[in-house]
């Protein structure tokens, strides 16, 4: 008599709702590897999300920092572009405002040195706006060194404007004097020689052009 067997592929055990039914030692090592990668990647994408956060955040204060830096330069750039030392008008007061200015100027060179250091950090980074703050700093560079240049001028030109309204009155004093000598009749070759010196020294004054560009 031959006995039959029949032979059936072990399948593992589910529950009433189809969810594998871990058995082996094996089965659980591999199911818990897999929650540990999606973990992982989970993690992963986390850090990734949270730097462009960070570095968006970053951004919009360098933004922020660099317009009210800009603002600041151009406000100043038309006090600095001001000629009013055309005007022989109180000079002296001119001259002392605008040493006040200068000092001012100077405090401020360590926004832009801030700046530097922040925007250069993030370009070393490789933060995704690289180029945008790289040129934005140029920009500024390009900015302050005009003003540090119209500054330096306008200082410059006050004073030549003081040297010259100081030269004109002690011409006309020495005119003054040349004149009331003429008419006394004292010393009127000394006189005459005087008001000719003083004359080609106010036709060399003029000549020079103080004001020249």
């Amino acid at each position: 008599m031959v006995q039959v067997f029949s032979c059936r592929l072990w399948k593992p055990k589910m529950d009433t709702v189809g969810v594998k039914v871990l058995e082996t030692a094996e089965d659980i090592q591999e199911r818990r590897q897999q929650v540990l990668d999606r973990y992982r990647r989970f993690k992963e994408l986390s850090m990734v999300r949270r730097q462009k956060l960070e570095d968006s955040y970053r951004f919009q204060f360098f933004r922020r920092d660099a317009d009210e830096l800009e603002k600041w330069i151009q406000e100043k750039l038309q006090i600095a572009s001001d000629e009013n030392y055309k005007d022989p008008s109180n000079l002296q007061g001119k001259l002392q405002k605008h040493q006040a200015f200068e000092a001012e100027v100077q405090a401020n060179a360590a926004a832009i040195i801030e700046l530097d250091k922040t925007g250069n950090l993030m370009v070393t980074e490789g933060h995704f706006a690289s180029e945008t703050i790289r040129s934005r700093l140029e920009e500024l560079h390009r900015l302050w060194d005009l003003l540090l240049q119209k500054t330096k001028e306008k200082g410059m030109r006050l004073l030549q404007a003081q040297k010259l309204v100081q030269y004109l009155r002690e011409c006309e004093d020495a005119l003054d004097w040349i004149s009331d000598k003429v008419r006394t009749g004292s010393g009127r070759r000394t006189a005459l020689g005087q008001q000719s010196s003083t004359l080609n020294s106010i036709k060399l004054l003029l000549d020079t052009k103080w004001f020249s560009n």
